[in-house]
């Protein structure tokens, strides 16, 4: 036997433990009975998720990935390599161990390290540069102002897993202001607000949020939700509109347009049907450069159309700290927009978005 059969037995015996795919999945996560590879009806569209995978195989993987991703970096149209890198980006991201791993959590604070140091060193000088940062995180840069949504270190209540304190700091510094969608942690991070008020700078949040501590609330900008008042905030031009996560969540979803006149709008966890009452109108009350919504949102083809936008920009998947059934991947983004005729620009951590 040659050293590489050895070598590929040895990796595919790293790859399938001695008990099956199906029967490990059914201990662990639990499966569907009718499919038994599959952990959840969620998940029926993308490739079943491992357990585990040896270090090897996600080291090999992530070098092939951001070989890909710089090579052929977010476009419309979108070049094939993309997709094939996202996937294997998600088979990554989606082992049931990848949150724990050292190797994964390495992968992206390097990640954020690069960005933050391409941020720092990018001027404007005409439209807009969308990066995306973690989950439904943006900073978004025009000629005069920049500003950020979403903006949190990485997932919550997962040690290691973070954007490590220096490189926080300066990725805050870069932002003129910060919109927080709503309450939940992987949307709203008390670290982060605290760099931007200690510099002067707005927070801007759905009303309430952080009550239980009401010095550092009564910092916060919050302002009426309400889909017909605009609001001056920082150079900025800001439209709350009065979304909501399920019924009773507060869930601002923040129209912001620069001096330029550069317009986005990010939906945080919107996801009520009743507001497509004010959600159908966007499109004829504003000329959206970018719609940033959350990739899972209640029906986005139908979001999509009522805002018209020039660009969609998705958000949300592969949070971290949720579990793997509801661990949004890239397959399911290009299944969810699949037919749309506005472009899709699909990016992960790091990545950005010129948009003239």
């Amino acid at each position: 036997m040659t050293k590489s059969s050895l070598s590929r037995r040895a990796l595919l015996g790293a790859l399938i433990p001695a008990a099956s795919f199906a029967q490990q999945a059914q201990q662990v996560l639990g499966s569907v009975p009718d499919k038994p590879w599959l952990t959840s009806r969620r998940r029926e569209y993308t490739a079943p998720e491992l357990m585990d995978a040896p270090d090897e195989w996600i080291e090999r993987s992530f070098a092939w990935i951001d070989d890909m991703l710089a090579r052929f970096p977010p476009s419309t149209p979108e070049h094939p390599v993309r997709r094939a890198a996202l996937t294997r980006l998600d088979d990554i991201l989606h082992i049931n161990s990848a949150p724990r791993k050292k190797i994964v959590q390495d992968y992206f604070i390097k990640r954020m390290e690069r960005v933050t140091a391409e941020i720092e060193s990018t001027k404007i000088t005409r439209g807009a540069r969308i990066w995306k940062l973690y989950n439904h995180g943006f900073l978004v840069r025009t000629p005069s102002v920049s500003y950020t949504y979403d903006f949190v270190p990485g997932p919550p209540r997962i040690d290691g897993f973070r954007i490590v304190p220096d490189t926080l700091k300066r990725l805050a510094a870069q932002s003129d202001a910060t919109f927080i969608s709503h309450l939940h942690s992987d949307h709203a991070n008390q670290e982060v607000a605290q760099l931007f008020l200690s510099a002067g700078k707005p927070v801007v949040a759905p009303e309430g949020l952080w009550k239980d501590n009401a010095g550092f609330a009564a910092r916060l900008t919050y302002p009426r939700r309400n889909a017909t008042e605009v609001h001056e905030i920082a150079k900025l031009k800001v439209v709350a509109y009065p979304g909501h996560q399920g019924r009773d969540i507060l869930n601002n979803v923040h129209l912001v347009t620069t001096p330029e006149g550069f317009t986005s709008i990010q939906t945080g966890d919107q996801s009520n049907t009743e507001d497509f009452a004010w959600i159908g109108h966007i499109g004829s009350q504003h000329k959206v450069d970018a719609l940033l919504p959350n990739c899972w949102t209640t029906d986005i083809q139908r979001m999509v159309r009522g805002v018209n936008p020039r660009y969609v920009i998705t958000g949300h998947e592969n949070e971290m700290a949720h579990t793997v059934p509801h661990r949004e991947d890239y397959t399911q983004t290009y299944n969810h927009l699949y037919g749309s005729p506005w472009p899709l620009v699909l990016m992960t951590w790091g990545e950005s978005f010129h948009i003239v």
